[in-house]
């Protein structure tokens, strides 16, 4: 069904994002073969937290992918995320080096992951592990969820990374 909506509205491709898509790989997977036998090309928006069991089953279905990471900094995805930065960084890698099409997004919170050596880590594992081909885009945090009593992201902390990015 999704497939035959893609085509009916005249989608290029299927994004699959809004719940991270490892939860329902077979799905996405199944869907995923469907659309590349139609001509749609696949894209994920997942956390990069994958195995490479996962990886291997989706790569020569994938097109492009972006992947949320909230930099090199194994305490934040420890506190927030109950993981460790390093299969995510792997991750990004392995995507890069299959020929996906890749994007980074790093939700900037303040008092996480907004400091200037933070934002630096996150460039330079980019530009000089991935690519500087890579886009990174920085997304502002607003209070949401189990986070109500965090700030909103200054502008001037996007303008500060934007900077970094730049660099």
């Amino acid at each position: 069904e999704h497939v035959k909506q893609a085509i009916a509205y005249e989608c290029p491709s299927i994004a699959y994002t809004y719940s991270e898509p490892t939860i329902y790989v077979e799905y996405a997977l199944d869907t995923m073969k469907l659309a590349r036998k139609k001509g749609l090309k696949n894209v994920w928006v997942t956390n990069g937290y994958m195995s490479q069991e996962t990886l291997d089953t989706i790569i020569p279905y994938l097109d492009a992918a972006n992947v949320d990471f909230k930099g090199p900094n194994d305490g934040v995805y420890e506190k927030y995320c109950g993981g460790k930065a390093e299969p995510v960084m792997e991750n990004l890698k392995i995507l890069h080096e299959a020929g996906v099409h890749l994007e980074v997004t790093t939700l900037l919170v303040p008092a996480v992951n907004d400091k200037l050596q933070q934002l630096e880590q996150v460039a330079t594992f980019i530009a000089e592990e991935i690519g500087k081909d890579i886009p990174w885009h920085v997304s502002r945090f607003f209070p949401a969820w189990k986070m109500m009593d965090s700030p909103i992201t200054p502008v001037k902390t996007l303008e500060m990374a934007r900077t970094v990015g730049k660099s």
